[in-house]
Formats: structure tokens, sequence, C-alpha cells
């Protein structure tokens, strides 16, 4: 059974399978998709992710953009 895989590049976000550990066989880039996924399921779930990055803690969260207010 072919196992796929996600990974990051160096700017972009791909999924396809692998030809051995760490060398691509196929892969698409599916970054616009996988962030709207991802955005999508913590909306849904009403939750946000807690991860370590470089030895720092971060939260990824979804909040509601309002139109009057500029960021």
């Amino acid at each position: 059974m072919t196992k796929y895989h996600v990974g990051c590049g160096l700017a972009r976000i791909y999924a396809g399978t692998f030809k051995k550990p760490g060398e691509w066989k196929e892969k698409s880039d599916v970054t616009d998709e996988a962030i709207a996924a991802v955005a999508q399921y913590l909306l849904s779930s009403r939750r946000g992710f807690k991860f370590n990055c470089d030895g720092v803690r971060y939260r990824l969260e979804v909040t509601e953009v309002y139109p009057n207010i500029e960021m």
C-alpha cells in the first residue's frame, strides 16, 4: 500500500510519495489546500494547536476578521 507524506519545503508544503526516506518520488504543491484544511479543521473543532519550533512554544488558531478592522 502506498504511503503518502506531507512535508514542508523551503517555501511551500508538498504531498506525495517517497522513493526512500527523505527522497521524493512524486510530489505536488498543496500549500494553499493544506492551510485552508487546517484552518477549517481548527475552526470547526473550536480548537487551537500547540507546537514547539526551535525551542519556542506556539499556538496556531483561527480568529474572525471583521471587515472594518485592518490588520
